[in-house]
């Protein structure tokens, strides 16, 4: 007689958990955190873009960080400005480890070494796969209005993080991944969205 009791309140117990099961919330997954670091002076909006860009665009929880100087390691005497693999160099060592990507965000001239060119003036530069990108926006805002400046910023940070999420420059026309070639009217074409191609390359989970 016990023993079939006990089965009754299992069978009963049972029957509550299967009732119930549809309305039990499954935790929220967790979202890799990015940190985007301002360096030097850096307009408050332009950190906000930023932000704004990157969460629409990935499904990623954004922080902002105290404002650091610039490293004098990264500073180009001869032109002044700063060179930009040094930054992604400097970058992850100088930021907690919680943050799967930093993004240095700055007001000052950048520039990295372009095939022939020694030292090229850029928008932009992020570790393909890796850890750290940095923009600027120096070259964005030149007899433009506030609003375009802002536009183009957004569409560069997406674009060099991209680049550290494993995407490399698309062919497609208009995608955010379209290699700018140094050219603003190449990001003023793009649309500020992957194409399909390129939002299947993503890991799924930074995707929206």
């Amino acid at each position: 007689m016990g023993q079939k009791r006990g089965l009754l309140r299992a069978l009963l117990v049972l029957l509550i958990l299967c009732a119930t099961a549809p309305f039990i919330r499954a935790e929220p997954p967790v979202l890799p955190k990015i940190a985007i670091q301002p360096l030097g002076k850096v307009n408050p909006a332009f950190v906000a873009q930023a932000k704004q860009s990157l969460e629409h665009l990935y499904a990623v929880e954004v922080v902002i960080l105290p404002v650091k100087g610039l490293p004098a390691s990264a500073y180009y005497r001869p032109r002044d400005r700063y060179r930009a693999e040094k930054l992604l160099d400097w970058l992850p060592a100088n930021t907690d480890a919680q943050y799967a990507k930093i993004i240095g965000l700055t007001e000052s001239d950048i520039s990295t070494t372009k095939e022939a060119i020694l030292d090229w003036g850029i928008f932009g530069l992020g570790q393909l796969g890796g850890r750290s990108c940095v923009i600027s926006s120096y070259r964005l805002g030149r007899k433009v209005s506030r609003a375009k400046l802002l536009e183009r910023l957004g569409k560069v940070a997406g674009h060099e993080v991209g680049h550290t999420f494993g995407l490399a420059h698309c062919p497609n026309e208009g995608c955010l991944m379209s290699d700018a070639c140094g050219k603003v009217a190449t990001v003023d074409d793009e649309t500020g969205q992957l194409c399909d191609a390129c939002r299947k390359e993503v890991p799924a989970r930074t995707i929206p």
